[in-house]
């Protein structure tokens, strides 16, 4: 089965999967199956999280070919939760999930925005959780695309890069609006097959105060470091605020952050970048 015919099938049992899942406000009396997705975690800082977003980004350690500052980035993402399970006592709860995204970044030429790099990404979760804390074992993949425009401008042909791993993190908090994450991947397929296989990551998120109930900033950072990379640490960093709640939940975010290191687009792996961005994320 070719790359691209893979990507549509996961793309597609993704999509199919999302569309029988009921409504989060329907999920009270299904304790077990199609849970409340809120139950699988959500990194704030992580460049590659299951969200949608659009953010404009000035560039200037660009990691591709173009020397113009200004960039956009788009992603289009879903998580859902499969399986649920609590034990006796009600304090922990074990979760099946499904995540699957699309990450694309554009670069202005002239009056255009021209396709630089797509990557595809899917991971299947399983999450436990005991109150704050919680512990998520999932497999990984991610493939990348060169985009046609670059390809065509540059006379660039894409590298075959891809990854699938094994991945563990376990996030604690240690004061109430304080919460840290540590842990780490081993790639046990990788394209090109030369590159080197463990992966190291953690960060942290701190909530301020929700005083009148409808704003509530917060900062957060992750860092990734990569064998593959000489352990050199890609970090981001993001001061936001959540929206207005919907439907009772917090979904919608405004972001400004900023990110230094190896590249996470797929096709420029391992080139040093550095950039800013003003992004509005949309929780799935």
């Amino acid at each position: 089965m070719s790359r691209a015919t893979l990507r549509r099938t996961v793309i597609g049992a993704v999509c199919v999967l999302s569309a029988l899942a009921p409504p989060a406000g329907r999920l009270a009396a299904q304790q077990w199956l199609f849970p409340d997705r809120a139950l699988l975690p959500e990194l704030l800082a992580a460049p590659r999280a299951p969200v949608n977003k659009g953010e404009l980004l000035w560039v200037p350690d660009h990691p591709s070919a173009y020397a113009r500052d200004i960039a956009a980035d788009v992603a289009i993402g879903r998580r859902f939760a499969l399986l649920r399970h609590v034990n006796a006592s009600g304090r922990d709860t074990l979760v099946l999930g499904l995540e699957g995204a699309a990450f694309a970044r554009f670069t202005p030429y002239v009056t255009i925005l021209e396709l630089v790099n797509t990557d595809w990404e899917f991971a299947a979760p399983i999450v436990w959780r005991h109150g704050g804390r919680w512990l998520r074992l999932r497999y990984f993949h991610t493939s990348s695309h060169l985009g046609d425009e670059y390809s065509v401008r540059f006379g660039l042909s894409g590298v075959n890069f891809s990854r699938d791993g094994v991945e563990l993190l376990a996030y604690v908090q240690p004061a109430a609006a304080l919460g840290v994450y540590g842990g780490g991947r081993y790639d046990v397929n990788v394209h090109p097959e030369a590159a080197r296989r463990w992966v190291a990551r953690g960060g942290a998120e701190l909530a301020f105060p929700d005083r009148r109930g409808v704003w509530q900033p917060y900062l957060a950072a992750d860092i990734q470091s990569e064998q593959d990379t000489g352990w050199r640490p890609t970090v981001n960093v993001q001061a936001g605020i959540w929206l207005p709640r919907v439907e009772g939940r917090k979904a919608l975010r405004l972001v400004l952050e900023a990110l230094a290191g190896p590249s996470p687009l797929g096709q420029f792996h391992g080139r040093h970048t550095s950039q800013v961005g003003l992004a509005l994320l949309l929780s799935p």
